[in-house]
């Protein structure tokens, strides 16, 4: 009898995997249509490997810094930032409680996840500023520079306020993650290696772990949500394959790695575990708008990370038709 259910065991589990190959192997041949949208006969400007979205912005604009517009940069950042505390900061800070400024070890805080939120609010921070220093007149490099300073200044300042909240703390660490974030489109215009990734970030609710949580000083806002934060490399391959052989494979498909925690985290089971997952991806910059606006658009959409087939690969084996939507 034992040896029947043992058979049958097996019997399921084999079934269960060959589905599941089945299901890879169909979600893989969804990719070779895409193919017919990368013809030898697609014109030059629709895509080219050597083209880079940041490279082009000396052209389109000559520096000549503006005081107005200066100023201008400087009152909408201020207006931004008074609105971003009002709206989402103060609900993660202490509100009448006050301790003396401490320092706070928060490394195995979310699996470290969270470093890289702050490296990617780090990222978010400084395209904004660059954005801003740009149309006031400042060179292309300066704006690079003086936008990945202002990220550095914003983590400081946050985290300074950490620093006096009883139950938190200032922590080296985050002002370190944001910091490295604020200058990688520095890195991006001016690393050659990083023309053949992209950094990108996905969110969608399939667990209420995170707000079901007893939180430390409020009920929760998405920016800590990280068991449905899932962090991404997006590696290009067209750019690396030969002249010869990039006519025969779609520019905008990348292959992306992605990393996120399961909910006991949260949930306070034992043994919480981080989750990686191997994705097909877009890669809109493959997509050559002509107008300066329009690359900034998709310069930033980019940075998202939109639903597309998906395996699990750790510490479970899943696929997702369309994740970070979970079904």
């Amino acid at each position: 009898m034992r040896k029947a259910n043992g058979s049958a065991l097996g019997l399921f589990a084999s079934r269960k995997l060959s589905t599941k190959i089945c299901a890879l192997l169909l979600m893989l041949l969804l990719v070779f249509p895409a193919t017919a949208f990368s013809s030898p006969w697609d014109p030059p400007t629709w895509r080219d490997s050597t083209w880079d979205y940041r490279s082009e912005d000396s052209v389109d604009i000559y520096p000549k810094l503006e005081p107005a517009k200066l100023f201008g940069v400087a009152s909408l950042t201020l207006v931004a930032y008074a609105a971003a505390y009002g709206l989402v900061f103060a609900k993660g800070w202490w509100e009448n409680e006050e301790r003396g400024f401490h320092f706070e070890n928060d490394f195995d805080y979310a699996l470290n996840l969270d470093k890289f939120g702050h490296f990617a609010a780090g990222v978010a921070v400084a395209e904004v500023f660059y954005e801003g220093y740009r149309w006031a007149g400042a060179s292309e490099f300066r704006s690079y520079l003086y936008a990945g300073l202002s990220a550095v200044s914003t983590h400081i300042a946050i985290d300074i306020k950490d620093g006096f909240g009883p139950k938190w703390g200032f922590s080296i660490f985050d002002v370190l993650a944001g910091s490295i974030g604020g200058f990688w489109p520095m890195a991006e215009r001016y690393v050659p290696l990083c023309k053949y990734i992209d950094l990108k970030w996905s969110y969608w609710i399939n667990s209420d772990a995170y707000y079901n949580f007893e939180h430390n000083a409020s009920n929760g806002i998405f920016t800590d949500d990280y068991v449905n934060h899932t962090y991404w490399l997006s590696i290009k391959p067209y750019r690396m394959l030969p002249e010869a052989a990039r006519r025969y494979y779609p520019s905008w498909l990348a292959i992306a790695i992605g990393l996120s925690i399961d909910e006991k985290v949260y949930t306070k089971e034992p043994h919480p575990r981080r989750e990686l997952y191997i994705a097909l991806d877009y890669d809109l910059e493959a997509f050559r708008p002509q107008s300066r606006l329009a690359r900034t658009i998709i310069k930033a959409l980019n940075y998202i990370k939109f639903p597309a087939p998906t395996i699990q690969v750790y510490p479970e084996f899943h696929w997702y038709l369309l994740y970070p939507i979970k079904f």
